[in-house]
């Protein structure tokens, strides 16, 4: 085979995983089952993971003891469910741990774990080995339940005709909960509670049985369930500009876990360094930032809860005899996407996500509003754009809402997708016009 002019690879942001793009040729070996039909190869696979899975389940004894420990006999459905996936996260996680060297490892003489026992047992385990713990133990509190291979989207999208079975190399539990499949993998750190980390998403899989298998997509979370919430109370200073005051940010589900699993070895210093420059590079001009309380670092249920003192030096500013105020103070992420005329590769969102702004600015005393932006309610079906501004007497409530549903856009509709953002940017730039009064905050 020859190639000739190959153009130089391109990079976008928001793109999906270069492997899928490059022009390339993929070799593959097995050496274990050589069919050519994928029907059949994947067969073959199907029944010999369903083997090893069900040789590490198969200690049913000390399932029914151990869960006998965790839940009630009253404990409603989920109520078990939710007991069970805390208790196994509760456990050491070796994979979220400092690698040992080989010396260490050959130091610590221990031997691999080979079922579920010996993991309840020893009390730590792998990520995988953990994941698998909680299916044996959903299984022994009465629910149907199956194991999963699944391929990891961040690097490449899984095609079964490829027959390549090392691309399915994420293992998750999906149960039967109250009528409908939900997936779990509770050996990912921080993973809340009926979620999968993003790479897991929406990806195709392999559930598992002794007939060999079949074929299942995971749930992709709608935007509602990953987002940032923004709730500020601030006041606007008449005689310097400046913007200053509380703010409290909200990360939950897939946005509460990233920061918890990235910062997870860091100390309190390095933590509060690293949500005082988060919130730094959200606001478009310098601020002065401090995190005033201590998050919740270690639960992977509850959102991240951020509290701030915020100040915002010269946000107001002169117009003749009147003060002009621009309406996005947290938006400085949504000025930068998307901003060049073409497009070369699809678009690529790595999970729907969602943020909300709540922000109420206590103007000086005899300040008015001369003018405020319309209402924005951009629909977009797959994307959502809301900015309100409201004049309440003495102070102004901004609300604004962008919320994003989709995974992955062809290129062709990247123009709708720019002008979108571009109806974005100038709302965020949109200004309120004040008229001072007598009395400034000074006074």
């Amino acid at each position: 085979m020859e190639a000739t002019n190959v153009p130089a690879f391109q990079t976008e942001d928001f793109m999906p995983p270069a492997n899928e793009l490059k022009s390339r040729v993929d070799f593959v070996y097995e050496d274990d089952f050589t069919a050519r039909e994928p029907e059949k190869y994947w067969k073959h696979v199907g029944k010999k993971s369903n083997d090893y899975l069900e040789s590490f389940l198969g200690k049913r004894k000390a399932m029914d003891a151990a869960i006998a420990e965790i839940v009630s006999p009253s404990d409603a459905p989920e109520v078990k469910l939710r007991k069970i996936y805390d208790r196994v996260q509760s456990i050491r996680n070796t994979t979220y741990e400092v690698q040992k060297t080989e010396q260490e490892e050959k130091r610590a003489k221990e031997k691999p774990v080979e079922n579920v026992e010996e993991l309840w047992k020893r009390g730590y385990g792998n990520g995988t080995q953990l994941t698998w713990l909680f299916l044996a133990l959903a299984r022994s509190a009465g629910f149907e339940a199956y194991g999963c291979w699944v391929s990891d989207r961040r690097e490449y999208f899984f095609v079964p005709q490829t027959m390549e079975s090392r691309k399915l190399n994420s293992n998750v539990v999906v149960v039967k909960l109250n009528g409908r499949d939900v997936y779990f993998d509770p050996g990912a750190a921080f993973t809340p509670f009926g979620m999968l980390t993003w790479s897991e998403t929406g990806t195709q899989g392999l559930r598992l049985d002794k007939d060999g298998g079949s074929w299942i997509r995971t749930t992709l979370p709608q935007s509602s369930e990953s987002k940032i919430v923004r709730n500020a109370r601030l006041k606007l200073n008449g005689d310097t500009g400046d913007l200053e005051g509380k703010l409290t940010i909200t990360y939950a589900g897939l946005e509460g876990m990233y920061p918890r699993l990235e910062n997870r070895n860091a100390d309190e210093v390095e933590r509060k360094k690293f949500l005082e420059e988060e919130l730094k590079e959200q606001i478009p001009a310098a601020a002065e930032v401090e995190l005033t309380n201590k998050p919740d670092w270690a639960n992977s249920e509850a959102p991240l809860v951020a509290e701030f003192d915020v100040k915002i030096p010269g946000w107001a500013s002169s117009a003749g005899k009147r003060a002009v105020v621009p309406v996005g103070i947290f938006t400085a992420a949504e000025k930068r996407i998307f901003e060049h005329a073409n497009r070369v590769h699809p678009i690529y969102f790595r999970y729907p996500f969602e943020k909300a702004d709540d922000i109420t600015i206590e103007l000086p005393s005899g300040w008015q509003t001369s003018s405020m932006p319309k209402p924005q309610a951009q629909d977009g079906h797959v994307i959502v754009y809301n900015l309100k501004v409201e004049d309440n007497k003495g102070s102004l409530r901004l609300t604004r809402k962008l919320s994003v549903d989709v995974l992955i856009l062809e290129e062709k509709y990247y123009p709708a997708l720019r002008n979108f953002f571009q109806i974005v940017r100038s709302g965020d730039e949109e200004q309120i016009v004040l008229q001072p009064g007598t009395a400034t905050s000074s006074n």
